[in-house]
């Protein structure tokens, strides 16, 4: 109850005529009686926990510099309702998963290869350096965003999760990078692509690792381009490392655009998800605002008085007025 009470000084009572319905018309309606804002506190009022009555007497019993607002909270007597996720936040947190999984993934493999940890890793870290590059930056994006969306989750924060959906694009557009390039590469040329590539663009440290790694000597035979090592002489039996550089590349490219594309509708499916249901973590409305039907505008509220006349709570104040009335001795 918050109550609002006008400053006023013992005034001369004056007896108004107020018509009130009869007592058995408002037994009759079960209707409350109304209580008047202005009505002096000192009165005979009676409030019970449903309703309020007044006698004939409080009613006509004024103060006319008196001015009361109140504004009543009704509680829940019921006891709280218990919080349960809804369904929307169980589908977005599922969704969040996925996105945290393939993206563990992708940072894993990244790692593994440049740990070593695989036969021909050592080929495809000096042979696909830019690519492999690109899957590490996804990786880790994918798995930060998807830690900012737990975040935003838990929190029921939607800032958050209005910037998880902006990252969203980001972890789109390098997960199908990664697609695309690949493709390219494998698809166009690539006989050229590495012949140029040993040729011009791999250095002698480069050229040594793939030919210890393949277990071959030169690009096509021995004299092209090859690099000494205690393998690779000029009366070596060692084949020349096109072909099985050729093979590697063309089956590692194949996996890495085919892995990439097969995630892109995971990855639509996550964002989607986002889009839908970012705004329906918790069951609050909006920004919590009631609807604008329900605000409460002070210009329009006006107070009565007992002498008939208005006064405008947002343009004059609650204050007490000038009375011409001779207080009682």
């Amino acid at each position: 109850m918050e109550t609002v009470i006008g400053s006023s000084s013992r005034q001369p009572q004056h007896h108004y005529n107020y018509q009130f319905p009869s007592d058995t018309t408002m037994e009759q309606q079960n209707l409350p009686r109304p209580i008047l804002p202005w009505i002096s506190s000192t009165d005979n009022v009676n409030r019970g926990p449903t309703a309020s009555t007044i006698s004939h007497n409080s009613m006509s019993s004024t103060t006319a510099t008196s001015v009361h607002l109140m504004k009543h909270y009704v509680q829940n007597h019921n006891g709280e309702r218990k919080m349960r996720w809804s369904t929307f936040k169980w589908w977005i947190i599922l969704s969040n998963t996925l996105l945290f999984c393939y993206g563990l993934g992708i940072l894993l493999l990244a790692i593994l290869t440049f740990g070593k940890f695989y036969l021909r890793a050592d080929v495809f870290i000096v042979g696909q350096k830019t690519l492999l590059n690109m899957m590490t930056a996804t990786g880790t994006l994918c798995v930060f965003t998807a830690l900012v969306g737990y975040v935003g989750i838990i929190l029921n924060n939607r800032t958050v999760l209005t910037c998880y959906n902006l990252l969203l694009w980001v972890t789109f557009a390098m997960v199908a990078s990664i697609g695309y390039v690949s493709y390219r590469k494998n698809k166009w040329n690539i006989d050229g692509k590495l012949s140029y590539q040993w040729h011009y663009d791999l250095t002698s440290n480069g050229r040594t690792r793939i030919q210890a790694n393949l277990h071959c000597c030169g690009y096509k035979e021995f004299t092209d381009f090859h690099e000494k090592s205690s393998l690779c002489f000029p009366r070596t039996i060692l084949p020349g490392c096109r072909f099985k550089y050729t093979q590697f590349t063309r089956q590692a490219l194949s996996t890495c655009f085919i892995a990439a594309f097969s995630i892109v509708p995971a990855h639509l499916f996550v964002m989607v998800s986002a889009l839908l249901c970012s705004n329906h973590v918790n069951r609050r409305f909006g920004k919590g605002l009631p609807p604008k039907i329900y605000r409460l505008d002070y210009r329009g509220i006006v107070a009565g008085t007992p002498t008939g006349s208005t006064h405008n709570l947002f343009n004059d104040g609650i204050s007490q007025r000038p009375s011409s009335h001779v207080p009682l001795n």
